[in-house]
């Protein structure tokens, strides 16, 4: 909040949202999704703690060739609560991570790891960054 001659005006940030959550919960919410939606990517973004923030992320991965825009809204389920982003990806295509990065990147959030489900249970893996 900023005070201006006697005025507060209100700046919405991740303060104002749901916090972030525990790794241990973010976990919980990532087994749950991926034992019931098939041919989707999951992902933790950092930061996308309100709704607002679906407006920007899911503009710029609606457009990549690989999303099935016919799922969720135009491809894209944000999970706020536990700052999870699922991708619907059209039949038999793999997710192309550092595209999804990127786009995440230019809409202003900062994707840290994927999850995927393997014969022990969850499996998280960092997204690698790679230099310009």
């Amino acid at each position: 909040m900023t005070l201006v001659f006697g005025v507060q005006i209100g700046f919405v940030n991740a303060a104002d949202g749901v916090p972030e959550v525990s790794r241990d919960v973010r976990a919980k919410a990532a087994l749950v999704k991926l034992k019931t939606e098939k041919q989707v990517a999951l992902l933790y973004v950092k930061g996308m703690t309100c709704p607002s923030c679906a407006i920007g992320i899911r503009v710029k991965l609606s457009k990549l060739d690989f999303v099935d825009g016919s799922r969720f809204k135009r491809g894209v389920d944000m999970d706020v609560n536990n700052q999870l982003l699922t991708v619907a990806l059209k039949q038999g295509v793999q997710p192309n991570w550092q595209l999804i990065d990127q786009q995440i990147d230019d809409a202003g959030y900062l994707a840290m790891e994927w999850f995927s489900m393997e014969k022990n249970g969850l499996k998280t893996y960092p997204l690698l960054k790679v230099a310009e």
